[in-house]
């Protein structure tokens, strides 16, 4: 279980987010939504502590995460970062291999334990066949595919994305939000920012609306996006379709 407890930052004068404070339930998957620049990417950064709260608490099992050591973190949480950019020539499988740093020590090599769990990521999203590719040689959906076995090779429970699907088309975007639907029923706890709002009415249990740093809204998917949520976040009006027993929205 996650909570924040008024969490604030801030970049020299600027207040980035604004007093947050949430509750995370654990085996479930949380949507973050909000305009561009709200402040999402800044409060995954926060929670998994790359860049630290100025003020306020973030709590993984009511134990402040400031009291965990960076390995003991690293094996906690891990984050799944927005556009990730390989700058040289790496294979999948060895990307995949960075997942378990924090489970060895230094100079220390892997262990049977470790290329089972490698083998295991690996597995999980269907990345085997790429896993002697170059990295920088994939396309959007197989390189996010594979960023997302590296966090699941560290065997974190909290999972953190930044808008994973924002620049894939519509299939590998499905494959990563079913993804994240199997790992929720394995016992996974995942927060990701979303920017596709019908693709957080589909699949995630709450959403979260971060609008101008500060949290808006919180609650299950139909309620938070809401017509008058989203256009008083947006600025955008709302119809919604359905079709036999489904629904999704139209922006105009």
């Amino acid at each position: 279980m996650l909570k924040l407890d008024n969490v604030r930052y801030s970049i020299d004068e600027k207040e980035i987010l604004r007093g947050i404070s949430a509750r995370f339930e654990p085996c479930r998957i949380h949507g973050i939504v909000g305009p561009n620049g709200s402040g999402k990417s800044t409060l995954l950064k926060n929670i998994c502590r790359i860049w630290e709260p100025r003020a306020g608490k973030i709590l993984i099992n009511d134990r402040d995460t400031g009291t965990f050591s960076r390995r003991e973190l690293s094996r906690t949480v891990t984050l799944v970062p927005q556009n990730t950019n390989i700058g040289f020539p790496i294979s999948v499988y060895d990307i995949v291999t960075m997942g378990r740093n924090p489970h060895l020590g230094r100079f220390q090599p892997m262990r049977r334990r470790d290329r089972e769990v490698i083998d295991w990521a690996l597995k999980e999203t269907e990345s085997e066949e790429l896993k002697d590719r170059i990295v920088n040689e994939l396309s959007g959906g197989e390189c996010q595919l594979a960023i997302i076995a590296r966090a699941l090779a560290t065997e974190a429970p909290l999972i953190l994305l930044d808008e994973p699907t924002s620049d894939l088309d519509i299939k590998h975007a499905l494959t990563i939000m079913e993804l994240l639907e199997d790992l929720k029923g394995k016992g996974k706890t995942i927060i990701v920012s979303v920017h596709d709002l019908n693709l957080a009415r589909r699949y995630c249990d709450t959403v979260s609306i971060i609008y101008q740093g500060g949290l808006f809204f919180t609650g299950l998917p139909d309620e938070a996006l809401s017509r008058e949520n989203i256009k008083h976040v947006f600025d955008v009006e709302t119809t919604e379709i359905r079709s036999d027993s489904k629904s999704f929205l139209y922006f105009h």
